[in-house]
């Protein structure tokens, strides 16, 4: 009878430990080796100029990451697809991601029209979501943030900001804008209006363009006609240095300020001279500004991928929107589930990561950061010309 107590309590034991085991194994996407993660970016398209190279900083990084032994013993694998810019195929994207390649978290995905489209099934799905790369704002009354956080910037506080600098700063009496009609350029827009509102000065024209659009030279005419002291922009990389160039063509000079998505050096090459002296936003340490530990990254991505080293913002962006995410891995502890890492989440402070600065999360608070400065682009450089503005915390 004794040895039948004891083989019963030690079969007991194994049950326990198995199924501890198997609850593990059964997380999403880990395994005692691996976590995968995915993205859905676009590879092609209008937007290929932003979602190649911050794909590409992405996959870089994690090799790097990976080549140190990942976190906790396991590496990471990145399964990013290609969206075109389109939110149907970012839903059929992320729907293949979550159902067929089982990921434990979606890590990026650009365009706030995508995370829009998409934000319901992930939230349904209990899917980890770190850093759409959307209009942070568009999060502020959302009740199901349990599996999000965000350190992208918001482009309604960002407009607005814009409004302000250009009209205390620059002397800009009138604006205009030129803007994505989708939620990405219209929140832009709408934090122009409210900026320009705040410092007395007046929005005079706002044109709008679609992303299939190939040519704008009508619209530069239409913003000639308004003739405002400034164009500010919210476009894709192509279509911003499409309009300066046609502005530009027809002899219509206003100062131009820009969202922070047009911060990349090759804009330079897309746009030319005409991209000299452009205000813009950041919301990192750029190259160039001397601190130590971007350019350390920057040298380590560009040697595993070198024509990173061309579009150096973007790639950048890329390592900065997958950081916040592997520093929640490394707070969980070996033990991974979608609730030790949202916890780890929660617990970050004022956290500085290699590009990415002063993150912080908590139980009621998602949104990591807030706050961005302003820049000056002069000969494929951007020279910093204020402090970090910090603007509300809206989630």
């Amino acid at each position: 009878m004794k040895i039948m107590g004891r083989m019963l309590l030690i079969g007991a034991l194994l049950t326990v430990l198995t199924s501890g085991s198997l609850a593990q194994t059964q997380e999403r996407g880990v395994t005692a080796t691996e976590v995968v993660i995915g993205t859905s970016q676009p590879l092609s398209g209008p937007a290929a100029f932003w979602g190649v190279p911050v794909t590409g900083g992405m996959d870089a990084w994690i090799k790097f990451i990976n080549d140190q032994g990942g976190i906790h013993g396991r590496k990471i694998r990145l399964v990013a697809r290609d969206d075109s810019y389109l939110p149907p195929r970012a839903v059929a994207n992320v729907r293949e991601l979550v159902d067929r390649e089982r990921v434990f978290a979606i890590v990026g995905l650009l365009g706030s029209a995508n995370s829009f489209a998409v934000r319901d099934y992930l939230v349904e799905n209990q899917v980890i979501w770190v850093n759409p790369l959307a209009d942070a704002n568009m999060w502020a009354g959302f009740k199901q943030k349990k599996h999000l956080f965000v350190t992208f910037p918001s482009y309604l506080d960002e407009g607005r900001i814009l409004a302000d600098y250009a009209a205390k700063s620059m002397g800009v009496k009138t604006m205009a804008v030129f803007y994505q009609n989708d939620l990405y350029g219209q929140k832009g827009f709408l934090g122009v209006k409210r900026g320009a509102a705040q410092a007395k000065a007046k929005v005079v024209a706002s044109v709008s363009y679609e992303v299939t659009d190939t040519d704008v030279s009508g619209h530069a005419l239409k913003l000639r006609e308004a003739n405002p002291d400034a164009v500010i922009l919210y476009a894709t990389p192509r279509h911003g240095a499409l309009i300066v160039r046609e502005m530009a063509k027809i002899g219509f000079r206003p100062k131009i300020l820009s969202s922070f998505t047009l911060t990349d050096p090759a804009m330079f090459t897309l746009a030319g001279d005409a991209w000299n002296d452009i205000i813009l936003t950041a919301y990192f340490p750029l190259p160039g500004w001397g601190d130590a530990r971007v350019e350390e990254t920057l040298a380590t991505i560009s040697r595993i991928t070198p024509a990173l080293a061309q579009n150096p913002f973007n790639a950048l962006a890329g390592v900065s929107f997958l950081e916040p995410f592997l520093e929640g891995m490394r707070r969980a502890g070996p033990n991974l589930t979608r609730e030790s890492f949202v916890t780890a989440m929660e617990s970050i402070r004022n956290w500085d990561g290699m590009v990415v600065r002063s993150i912080s999360f908590g139980p009621d608070r998602h949104q990591g950061l807030n706050r961005i400065a302003i820049v000056k682009a002069e000969n494929k450089q951007f020279k910093k010309l204020t402090d970090w503005i910090s603007y509300p915390i809206g989630f």
